[in-house]
């Protein structure tokens, strides 16, 4: 078994690590994930392109408006998503740079540890530590895939790109 663990910061009372010196919330609710920064950042750090240019997505937190992003090479503690497929809102949420969804960490085990204020990963020998995250089109649906793997779909409306988790 393969593992690695990352601290959790200590002054938010919900899930939170640093990925690339700024606040991550690991969400095990969102089916996305969600990249409060701004487009610039993405594309210098990432080599980010946009892939779906207008859209809006909701969730508890409301509706936001943005466009959804191809990253390259992000990485969480050990894992590197050689390609990563996100949300940008219009308007960046200066809490969370970074929001996690659960889809990431499909077939891990990942354990929230608040007495000892860390986020564990624990993968078979036999996975890869590189990983694939995609948003898949298909047929006027959106789909979250990893590692070639589909998951349920995540409504969308071509005409305005609405898309709803």
């Amino acid at each position: 078994m393969k593992e690695f663990s990352l601290p959790l910061m200590s002054e938010y009372a919900r899930p939170v690590i640093k990925l690339y010196g700024m606040p991550s919330l690991i969400d095990t609710g969102a089916v996305v994930p969600v990249f409060s920064v701004y487009p610039y950042f993405l594309e210098k750090t990432f080599a980010a392109k946009m892939i779906l240019p207008r859209g809006n997505i909701s969730g508890f937190g409301g509706k936001e408006y943005g466009s959804v992003y191809s990253l390259k090479n992000f990485k969480v503690g050990e894992l590197i998503f050689e390609t990563l497929e996100v949300f940008v809102p219009d308007e960046p949420d200066i809490k969370f740079r970074f929001l996690l969804s659960a889809t990431l960490f499909h077939g891990m085990d990942y354990e929230i540890d608040t007495i000892n204020q860390k986020f564990t990963v624990r993968m078979n020998d036999e996975q890869n530590f590189n990983r694939e995250f995609k948003i898949k089109d298909l047929e006027g649906k959106l789909f979250p895939q990893i590692d070639g793997v589909l998951f349920e779909d995540v409504d969308i409306e071509l005409q305005d790109y609405q898309i709803f988790f």
